[in-house]
């Protein structure tokens, strides 16, 4: 992570001597917007027999959960330290779908006395959801396109607090759970600033978005591509 921040300084610092912000000029700033999260899908790969999120489930089971588009309503608190630096706190809530979830090798999956038996090479959809609120503190630069046109860069870290419910998959409860965590979160952003006066303007910006979220004999890390606007105001 230290090296991720590192990059962020080192591609800015060329440009932060034609920084003359014109479209956030107060010290302080928040914003509001909302968007879409693109989730990648999960890596499943169970090893050994065993219990995960109260589902048992049989050895050697490969393959991925895929995911539904989702959106996301987002919150934006800011300190300029000068016309290229400031230091935000990004909040979020979001919320998207399972689709289905894709096996490679297949097994068993009991819960409740219900046992769901997957195929090889088979699909099956999934009724489900995860729904999350995060916060990320990071650093952002900006700096000058034309008058009222900035280009900005950010990245930091935080939490995601989450809960990851599956109802059914392939008709049946068999592998079905809601459970709750709190884990790493990371995000780099980038995108423009558009002002429409000294006090307000927009924040259009697109975001790489990381949760630690991966279980061992279970499922890998969390990524999701992520697009948003935010009308920002300065004071």
């Amino acid at each position: 992570m230290k090296k991720f921040l590192s990059i962020i300084t080192f591609v800015a610092l060329p440009l932060m001597s034609q920084a003359d912000t014109y479209s956030v000029s107060d010290k302080y700033y928040v914003g509001f917007g909302a968007g879409i999260i693109i989730p990648n899908n999960v890596d499943i790969n169970v090893s050994n027999a065993g219990i995960i999120n109260g589902v048992t489930y049989s050895a050697n089971i490969n393959g991925e959960f895929e995911f539904d588009n989702g959106h996301q309503i987002n919150g934006l608190l800011g300190y300029r330290f000068n016309e290229y630096l400031s230091f935000e706190t990004e909040l979020g809530y979001t919320k998207f779908d399972y689709n289905k979830v894709n096996l490679t090798a297949g097994g068993t999956a009991t819960t409740g006395g219900v046992t769901f038996t997957g195929a090889t090479s088979r699909s099956y959809d999934i009724d489900g959801s995860i729904s999350s609120f995060s916060i990320i503190f990071g650093p952002a630069f900006d700096f000058d396109i034309s008058n009222n046109l900035e280009f900005l860069i950010s990245g930091g870290i935080g939490f995601s607090s989450y809960d990851d419910e599956i109802k059914s998959v392939g008709g049946s409860t068999g592998l079905s759970y809601d459970e709750d965590f709190t884990d790493l979160a990371a995000k780099f952003k980038t995108g423009i600033n558009y002002s429409f006066s000294q006090q307000t303007y927009l924040q259009a910006t697109y975001g790489f978005n990381y949760v630690d979220s991966g279980l061992d004999n279970f499922t890998d890390d969390f990524t999701a591509h992520s697009f948003d606007a935010k009308l920002a105001f300065n004071f």
